[in-house]
C-alpha cells in the first residue's frame, strides 16, 4: 500500500510571473538558444520533437495561444479553478504557459522542441499553489494515457520548498511509485530542484519531488550577462553571467549523495516565453521552473533522434548519462557574485549540441560492437 502522507502536503506557491504585452516579438528564446546551441543542434541532427508529446503538470496553459496552435492534444484540470471543469486546463496564473512555451512554442516564440505536442495537466491553481494529491492524480492520468498520446516526457516545475539529501524514506511514496512506473516505460519525469537555496541557509539539498532518484532533477544557471537581481526569497545576484548558478537554485552534489544528486543545470533566469495576456502574449520568468522545461525540450530532441535511428525510445538512465556526458562543467563559486555561500564544487550544465552528439557516439559504438559480434 502506497504511503499517502505526502499527498496531504501543499505544493509551494510559485514566484509571481512578470507579464508583458508586446507588439513585436523575438521568435526564439534568444539567450537560451544561443547559450545551449539549440538551433545548431536541431539543424545538425534534423530534430524538432515532432511526433512526441510532453505532459506539463502546472497552472495550466493558454491553449489558444498561437505558440501552441494545433499541438494541444488533450488537457485536464485537477483543481477547482475554471468552475471545476475537468476538461478546462486554462491558465489564470501564467507560470504553466511560460513553461509550456519554453518546451514547444512555435509561433511568436520558438521553444526548444517546437515540433512536439503538449498536454497541460492543471495541478496548480491560479494563485500558484496546490496539493500533491492533484499531482498524484495527474501522474496516474499520464500512466493511463501515455501510449494513446505518445507522451515521452513529463515536466513538473513544482515542489514543496523543502531541502532534502535523500529519498530513503520515500520507498512507498505514492508519487515516487508512479514516477518509477513512468521511468520503466521510458518516460522521463523532469523536475525542478527548487528555488530555496538562500532560504535554507546555503545548505545543499533539493525539494520534493526532485529528490526522488527516478526523476531528472534540474538546477538553474543564468544564460547571459543580465545585470543584478533580487528575489522574493531574499537571494540576490549582484551581477550575472552565462553559466553562473543562480543564488536561488537548490543543488545537491554527488559527493553528498550520488543517488539523489542534481542531475543537470540549465538556463532558468531570466527566460522569455509565452504569456497569458492574449493569444500572442509574452512573459519573462526566473526559476528552476524555467530550467526544467529547457531540459525537457532537449530530452525530446534526444528521444526523437534515438527513435529515428533505432526505432526505439532510450531508457531514462541512458538519457541522463548522455545529458551529463555532453555537458559543460561549471564550478559553483568561481564567478558567482551573490549573497549565498557557494559550495566550491563542480556541477554539470546542459548543452543541446553535445548532448545529441553523445547519443550519436553511443549508437555508433553499439553498432561497432554488433558488427564485431557478426564477424565473430
Amino acid at each position: 500500500m502506497a504511503n499517502t502522507q505526502n499527498l496531504q502536503r501543499q505544493v509551494a506557491p510559485i514566484e509571481a510571473p512578470i507579464q508583458f504585452d508586446r507588439t513585436q516579438f523575438t521568435p526564439l528564446l534568444v539567450e537560451v538558444d544561443l547559450f545551449l546551441r539549440v538551433s545548431q543542434a536541431r539543424e545538425s541532427f534534423a530534430v524538432n520533437g515532432s511526433g512526441l508529446t510532453v505532459a506539463v503538470l502546472d497552472t495550466g496553459l493558454r491553449t489558444t495561444h498561437v505558440d501552441f496552435a494545433g499541438r494541444v492534444l488533450a488537457q485536464h484540470n485537477f483543481t477547482t479553478d475554471n468552475g471545476g471543469n475537468a476538461e478546462d486546463a486554462s491558465d489564470g496564473n501564467g507560470h504553466g504557459t511560460n513553461v509550456g512555451g519554453i518546451i514547444v512554442a512555435n509561433g511568436n516564440h520558438r521553444g526548444i522542441a517546437p515540433g512536439a505536442n503538449i498536454i497541460p495537466l492543471k495541478v496548480l491553481s491560479n494563485n500558484g499553489g496546490g496539493s500533491f494529491a492533484a499531482v498524484d492524480k495527474a501522474l496516474g492520468w499520464v500512466i493511463e494515457n501515455r501510449a494513446r498520446y505518445n507522451i515521452t516526457v513529463v515536466g513538473m516545475s513544482l515542489g514543496d520548498s523543502g531541502n532534502y539529501t535523500t529519498d530513503e524514506d520515500l520507498v512507498n511514496d505514492a508519487i515516487r511509485l508512479k514516477i518509477q512506473k513512468l521511468r520503466e516505460a521510458k518516460v522521463a519525469v523532469v523536475v525542478a530542484a527548487g528555488n530555496d537555496f538562500f532560504a535554507h541557509s546555503s545548505q545543499q539539498g533539493m525539494g520534493y519531488p526532485a529528490i526522488i532518484r527516478e526523476t531528472v532533477s534540474v538546477g538553474a544557471v543564468y544564460d547571459a550577462t543580465e545585470g543584478a537581481f533580487e528575489y522574493r526569497s531574499g537571494a540576490k545576484a549582484f551581477s550575472t553571467g552565462p553559466g553562473q548558478i543562480t543564488p536561488f537554485s537548490q543543488r545537491l552534489h554527488p559527493s553528498v549523495n550520488g543517488r539523489t544528486r542534481t542531475d543537470i543545470f540549465a538556463p532558468g533566469a531570466p527566460v522569455t516565453s509565452s504569456g497569458i495576456n492574449n493569444d500572442r502574449g509574452e512573459s519573462v520568468q526566473h526559476g528552476t521552473s524555467q530550467a526544467t522545461p529547457v531540459t525537457a525540450g532537449v530530452i525530446l530532441l534526444m528521444q526523437q533522434f534515438h527513435l529515428r535511428e533505432t526505432n526505439t525510445l532510450p531508457a531514462v538512465n541512458e538519457l541522463v548519462t548522455w545529458l551529463r556526458a555532453g555537458s559543460v562543467v561549471i564550478r559553483d563559486g568561481d564567478d558567482e557574485n551573490d549573497n549565498v555561500i557557494n559550495t566550491g564544487l563542480d556541477f554539470l550544465r546542459i548543452d543541446a549540441l553535445t548532448a545529441l552528439d553523445a547519443v550519436k557516439r553511443h549508437l555508433r559504438k553499439r553498432l561497432f560492437y554488433e558488427l564485431m559480434l557478426l564477424v565473430k
